[in-house]
């Protein structure tokens, strides 16, 4: 009998045992769940939040064209110098700003200040003051958009890491890193990983082909080309232009936006006693026609003269079908389980963009870029976006490891051929790359295949959040 009750004992601890581990296992589903909830709110709260600054900043810009305008109208030299510089320091120093947008909504929905988010910008901030100012005396300084931009460009970077960053900007573009250089985009080397040929068939199909070696590939983008104007955290991909806005607008439709964005009241008399507004050394602020073009109209390549390669499902409207600036946002979470002795990382990114439209008089909408590229102040809305198609997305301050890798190993493996750097991934995808079985590899396959790559919609795998890398 007694013997009989140990049994019962042992079966009841060993049915405790497993119940309890099922509890705590179910307490560990629930903690990884919640973790990825708060992870993609966080994500997306930051890119949004990012977005709507870059939207202000732009409606902004926009005010301040304007107001340029009317100043130049009545010949007010001071006034027209003033509002430029202003608008120089909003579209450098704004951007930065939106950083601090994005960092106070993460750490409102949760997340933790992750050291790894501020390394780059820490180091990058050295660079700024040493490189771009030219006190290191390695080279020429960078031109500075206006007095003292450099120092300001540091500082204003420096105060926005000192509260600690809980998220990363996942598309800041340094100067001399811009460019549709392959080897600057990061979605080459998640494709030569994943084998991803569809990849290769949508962006550059012929490199598998035409490839023979490290010595095919051309120069990296050198500074001289990069634009100043913008920040290289959250640009506004603006431009300024020297040009007399008679070389743009006629006199009725400069005075029709005078009278449209603002509350001055200008005639065509004042307009005539204007010599500013014809003075081909005023600087105006416009989009850049590379950031802000259409959509490349890649499916016309498949006979579809109409088709655009937007990464949605369904039809884009034509008021909006122009790329533009966006956000994009990185938050990272650390989950300890409890039933058993493992951690678990989740990362989510989310990129957002501010969206408007120009009305004309006759009701018609129209993209933001209609008046000839002209920045008026036409931004409404502000909505998540796949995250392939978010503008330069290809260096993720977020991605530690990228960033050594085109700062670092690029230019060695120009000079003498891959090798792999301080366990670099990027490095390994690269000598993967060089190996000609891997690129025939790709040929044949889409010679048989490419009919069936499609482009993915909605989002992405995992719990990395946004669209994947591929087709």
């Amino acid at each position: 009998m007694a013997r009989r009750s140990g049994q019962i004992i042992l079966l009841l601890l060993f049915t405790l045992v497993v119940l309890v581990t099922l509890v705590l296992l179910n307490v560990d589903v629930f903690v990884s769940v919640r973790a990825k909830h708060h992870i993609q709110n966080a994500g997306d709260a930051a890119a949004i939040a990012a977005a709507h600054k870059q939207g202000s900043l732009l409606n902004e810009m926009g005010l301040l064209n304007v107001e340029h305008m009317v100043a130049a109208i009545r010949n007010d030299t001071n006034e027209c110098k003033r509002i430029v510089l202003e608008q120089r320091r909003k579209a450098l120093l704004g951007p930065v700003e939106a950083l601090r947008y994005a960092n106070n909504a993460a750490k409102k929905n949760g997340m933790a200040v992750r050291d790894e988010f501020s390394e780059i910008l820490r180091r990058h901030i050295e660079d700024i003051r040493l490189v771009y100012s030219g006190a290191g005396g390695d080279g020429e300084p960078y031109p500075e958009p206006f007095p003292g931009a450099w120092v300001d460009y540091a500082t204003a970077i420096a105060n926005v890491i000192s509260e600690g960053l809980a998220t990363g900007p996942d598309n800041m573009e340094f100067y001399d890193c811009r460019g549709g250089h392959l080897l600057l985009n990061r979605h080459f080397y998640h494709a030569v990983a994943a084998k991803d040929w569809c990849w290769f068939f949508f962006n550059c199909n012929n490199v598998l082909s035409d490839y023979t070696s490290y010595r095919d590939w051309g120069p990296l983008p050198v500074r001289d080309d990069a634009p100043f104007d913008n920040s290289e955290i959250f640009s506004l991909h603006l431009v300024s232009r020297k040009i007399a806005l008679t070389d743009v607008f006629s006199k009725e439709e400069i005075l029709a936006m005078v009278g449209r964005y603002s509350d001055v009241t200008l005639t065509e008399e004042d307009f005539d006693k204007s010599e500013l507004i014809s003075n081909s050394d005023e600087t105006w602020f416009f989009f850049g026609s590379d950031s802000w073009g259409r959509w490349f109209n890649g499916l016309a390549l498949a006979g579809d003269e109409y088709g655009y390669e937007f990464p949605i499902a369904g039809e884009i409207k034509e008021e909006y079908n122009v790329n533009g600036c966006a956000s994009v946002c990185r938050c990272v979470a650390e989950v300890d389980a409890v039933a058993v002795d493992s951690h678990s990382l989740f990362t989510w990114s989310a990129a957002a963009r501010p969206f408007g439209t120009l009305e004309s008089f006759e009701g018609v909408l129209s993209p933001v870029t209609a008046l000839k590229n002209f920045v008026v102040p036409s931004f409404t809305d502000v909505r998540l976006i796949p995250l392939d198609a978010a503008r330069g997305g290809n260096l993720a301050t977020a991605d530690y490891g990228w960033v050594v890798h085109v700062r670092e190993h690029l230019g060695s493996y120009l000079e003498r051929g891959p090798h792999y750097a301080n366990g670099c991934f990027y490095c390994l995808q690269l000598q993967t790359w060089e190996r000609d079985y891997f690129r025939r590899e790709g040929v044949i396959w889409l010679k048989y295949n490419s009919g069936s790559c499609r482009r993915p919609v909605g989002g992405g795998p995992g719990g990395h959040g946004g669209t994947s890398h591929g087709h």
